[in-house]
């Protein structure tokens, strides 16, 4: 177990067991076909998934294309949405000068009105003055009733919660006396034979001495069932070690051999395809980007104008 490099449990050695040895049926089956004069699929499927990434790459392309004129489309936008605010800003600056000269005639106006509804108030506060003492005495006679009423319940209330603690009292009282007559020991004495049996006149009636031995009996026998239990536990789990040791050394092999093949596989398509080969950007998005930048570029000097 120590020279597998990846630490597994139970349920992932039998899992990839499994799969290995489906792998092994299957390679087993294409031998047989081979044998038997069948064609080997490998050749096809190559040219099959060359032609897939072809379709690939071309794709990719055209996904790349259609993200770049969206972010170019997306500049333009931005670009549009300056100019628009620039001018906006000067036409509000033009309504800002319009307003601050309307709001300065406002200001007069009002500032006049003021002063004559002032004059008014003070006509109309010296008519209301003596209403104004009358209201302050009203409302203090008001006040010493209500301190009065107050005083009176609390009295009230104090005398209650006197009556009402005086009865908590008495009835704790009478719960101590009742506890303590209750807590007093009560003595019996009586002799129990254990080997005398209750007398009930049943078949099965047994004395206590007797459960006792029918106990330790059961008692064993539980425990020899539960040592012949665990016996067969251990050579259960011995058995499951034993099963996954043979897995990870039929793993280990496998690993090994797919790890060999897939060097040999890398190795051929190194020597397929020249060293200096390189995939080329498209025209296009070459073109889409050199276009990005000079939009960028001048949205960034609209903005420090802004």
């Amino acid at each position: 177990i120590d020279n597998i490099p990846i630490k597994l449990n139970a349920a992932a050695i039998l899992r990839e067991g499994a799969l290995y040895q489906r792998k092994m049926e299957h390679e087993l089956k294409r031998i047989e076909n081979l044998l038997r004069g069948a064609g080997d699929p490998s050749e096809f499927l190559e040219w099959q998934k060359q032609m897939r990434g072809k379709d690939l790459e071309e794709q990719l392309a055209e996904i790349e294309c259609r993200r770049l004129q969206g972010k170019l489309s997306h500049e333009e936008a931005v670009l549009a949405h300056q100019n628009v605010i620039q001018e906006n800003k000067k036409k509000a600056d033009l309504m800002r000068e319009e307003k601050a000269e309307l709001m300065h005639q406002y200001a007069e106006k009002r500032l006049q009105e003021q002063k004559e509804m002032r004059e008014l108030v003070e006509q109309v506060v010296e008519g209301h003055k003596n209403a104004k003492q009358a209201k302050i005495k009203l409302q203090k006679y008001k006040q010493q009733i209500v301190q009065e009423v107050c005083e009176e319940n609390r009295e009230l209330l104090r005398q209650a919660l006197e009556e009402e603690e005086e009865k908590l009292r008495k009835r704790y009282e009478l719960i101590q006396q009742i506890r303590a007559i209750e807590s007093l020991p009560s003595i019996r004495h009586k002799f129990v034979d254990l080997t005398e049996t209750g007398g009930h006149g049943l078949i099965c009636e047994m004395s206590i001495v007797e459960l006792r031995e029918r106990l330790a009996l059961l008692r064993e026998a539980q425990k020899a069932a539960e040592e012949e239990k665990r016996d067969q536990i251990i050579h259960e789990k011995q058995a499951k070690e034993q099963l996954l040791l043979d897995k990870l050394d039929q793993i280990s092999l496998f690993r090994a051999e797919l790890g060999r093949a897939a060097a040999l596989k890398q190795e051929e398509k190194k020597r397929k395809f020249q060293p200096g080969e390189r995939s080329m950007k498209d025209e296009r998005i070459l073109n889409l980007q050199k276009k990005i930048v000079e939009k960028t570029m001048e949205r960034k000097k609209q903005a420090g104008l802004l």
